[in-house]
């Protein structure tokens, strides 16, 4: 699964997360007891919940490399995203070369860069991770 980013009006071109290592998604539903009187558990052992509110966030990380290509975003890409833009994005299933073919859209939607964090150790691959948190509905894939 791969972490896409359409950009362009017209012809969208799909941005992958460079040099990608890491992708964590996370769905959340915040619920409220909604148990009443007339609630249908005959035992009435069992509390009812109703969802009021609902969130995630996609953590991604990457090797940081110099440059990118055409269809690839850097650390240096990511930078000035850190703002109150909303950027849309897709979760997708891929396959062929570099993994960058994409197969099926598995979720979409938009998204705001909350965090952005390089980290660079002695004798190390320097890498960096960041941080979308959703913005708006989720949509399921339709492809």
């Amino acid at each position: 699964m791969r972490l896409v980013f359409p950009e362009g009006t017209g012809t969208v071109t799909n941005k992958f997360v460079a040099l990608a290592t890491e992708l964590t998604v996370h769905f959340s539903a915040t619920t409220e007891d909604s148990t009443t009187k007339d609630s249908t558990d005959t035992n009435g052992d069992w509390n009812e919940y109703d969802v009021t509110q609902r969130s995630g966030d996609i953590q991604f990380g990457a090797l940081v490399g110099v440059g990118t290509d055409a269809t690839g975003k850097s650390f240096a890409d990511w930078i000035d995203a850190v703002n109150d833009q909303v950027i849309p994005w897709k979760l997708v299933t891929v396959n062929s070369t570099n993994n960058r073919t994409i197969v099926k859209t598995v979720c979409s939607g938009n998204g705001k860069l909350s965090n952005l964090q390089a980290s660079a150790q002695n004798r190390q691959k320097a890498t960096y991770s960041g941080t979308l948190t959703m913005y708006g509905p989720v949509t399921v894939g339709t492809d």
